[in-house]
């Protein structure tokens, strides 16, 4: 599927005005790194044939068009930001695909039991408190229903590095993490494996729509162990989850987190902070925020996890 097959309206909007410091694709730029994101909603795919799906986390919404025209039956997707949602609506427009403005930590609107697939991709690394979300998704798809999550993949040092360097990450956990928490509210997980492969064709994420020579199907997708991902490198962790706990099985509503694998929740930038970043050319403005942000760190994580989170933070920054 090319982006092209969606009626382009006469108001046209720019990448720049969506992309959110490069954390949010849209098919204005189908370069690599699209038809990476596009290749989890092909796999989704198979999980939504007539069934009525919620793409949590629908971003500038190309994924839930995508569901609609492949072969759901009705698609909501929903995302917490009002101008994604605005682009979403101004570029696909389906009889069978709604787009909502709502934060996954309190999905309304919807009955119990309403969907056949829940489907959220790299979105649940974004939200302070993820274990709101799974616990609205036992109650909200059907008792033979499946929630598919991806998140990044966080197994190597380099990992580590990249992700505490994104600020909009707040969730740095590595792939037994996500499996732990997903276990309290669901009985049934599967890991899949995400691969690239056609060959002689390299996979270059920072390269131009005009050089992209593949499409979304140029993927793999198979069914792994846990371990595997610690040896065998992904492209994403991808959970197909299914069987949810029954609602007096749950875990507290007040859950503490338990980590592993030195995961990790942070807090989420300040809207001051988000409206006025720092300025990474000079000095003072650097000093300032790194200051607050170190005592933040240092209340929540210690010393230690102070020091190694500036450290890469700079060396992101600076490299």
């Amino acid at each position: 599927m090319e982006y092209q097959e969606y009626e382009q309206p006469s108001q046209q909007w720019t990448v720049e005005q969506i992309s959110d410091s490069g954390e949010r694709v849209t098919h204005l730029h189908p370069n690599d790194c699209y038809f990476a994101h596009l290749s989890l909603y092909y796999f989704a795919t198979r999980f939504c044939q007539n069934g009525m799906v919620l793409d949590a986390g629908s971003g500038a919404g190309y994924g839930s068009a995508y569901l609609a025209k492949h072969g759901a039956r009705f698609v909501y997707g929903t995302d917490l930001s009002d101008k994604a949602i605005a682009f979403s609506q101004h570029y696909f427009n389906l009889p069978n695909l709604e787009y909502r403005a709502m934060t996954l930590e309190a999905i309304t609107g919807f009955s119990p039991q309403t969907f056949d697939c829940i489907f959220s991709s790299n979105t649940l690394e974004h939200l302070p408190n993820v274990t709101r979300f799974f616990r609205l998704a036992c109650g909200l798809i059907k008792p033979e229903g499946v929630l598919v999550i991806v998140v990044p993949p966080i197994t190597r040092d380099v990992d580590w590095e990249v992700n505490i360097a994104n600020r909009y990450h707040l969730n740095i956990w590595t792939p037994r993490q996500w499996y732990h928490m997903l276990s309290l509210f669901f009985s049934n997980i599967q890991p899949y494996w995400h691969g690239f492969n056609k060959p002689g064709v390299p996979l270059d994420f920072l390269n131009t729509p005009e050089q992209a020579v593949i499409n979304e199907m140029d993927f793999i997708f198979k069914p792994i162990s846990l371990d595997e991902y610690y040896s065998n490198p992904s492209l994403g962790v991808i959970f197909v989850v299914s069987d949810p706990i029954s609602e007096s099985r749950l875990p507290p509503k007040n859950l503490q987190v338990e980590f592993v694998d030195n995961s990790f929740t942070r807090s989420p930038f300040t809207p001051e902070e988000n409206l006025n970043p720092p300025n990474w050319q000079h000095p003072f403005s650097m000093f300032k925020y790194l200051f607050k942000r170190s005592i933040d760190v240092f209340h929540e994580d210690g010393f230690i996890e102070m020091i190694q989170r500036a450290h890469l933070y700079v060396y992101r920054k600076i490299s």
